[in-house]
């Protein structure tokens, strides 16, 4: 959602049309890329790592928001900001089906991951539908909401999820139900 609005309220901002026009080409020339990167990441490094970085990444871009929020553009382009959040959000939904297909047992692995699915794109529909009601919030309180999920993700993630990496998943079946 606030990939959504964005654009709009750059310029209500005083940012001009040309850059929140730039940074519309500009996500979907990032996404791609990052796509691929994740799953480089995500293959030959850490699961684990990858996902916590792409959590990172996407945090350190709602931190940018909320900074351009609070203190004014002052000069500079929220270009840093706005291209940390592609990049991570991009990352994060690229590797969190995967890492979630690896975490559950056979058994119960399509409902989990099914959810896991749905409840990705919720955050979507919802901005859309507030959208379209007119209710769109400011950047700061959607930035903050956005925020703090995703730090609280990035220390579960951090304590209690395993690298699933070079691990024989058949190693959950045995693994008792929780």
């Amino acid at each position: 959602g606030l990939l959504l609005w964005m654009p709009a309220h750059l310029v209500a901002r005083g940012f001009s049309m040309a850059l929140s026009s730039e940074l519309l080409a500009a996500s979907a020339l990032i996404a791609l890329p990052t796509v691929f990167a994740a799953a480089l990441l995500y293959g030959r490094w850490s699961s684990k790592g990858a996902l916590l970085l792409s959590l990172l990444l996407t945090a350190a871009g709602l931190a940018g928001v909320i900074h351009l929020e609070w203190v004014g553009a002052g000069g500079l382009s929220p270009v840093w900001s706005i291209a940390l959040l592609i990049v991570g959000s991009n990352g994060v939904i690229a590797m969190l089906l995967p890492y979630a297909a690896e975490s559950y047992p056979l058994r119960i692995r399509g409902r989990a991951t099914g959810w896991v699915a749905a409840c990705t794109k919720g955050g979507g529909l919802a901005a859309q539908a507030l959208g379209l009601l007119g209710w769109v919030p400011a950047m700061a309180v959607v930035s903050w909401a956005i925020l703090v999920p995703v730090l609280a993700a990035l220390v579960l993630v951090a304590l209690f999820c395993a690298e699933t990496r070079g691990r024989d998943l058949r190693v959950l079946e045995a693994a008792p139900s929780p």
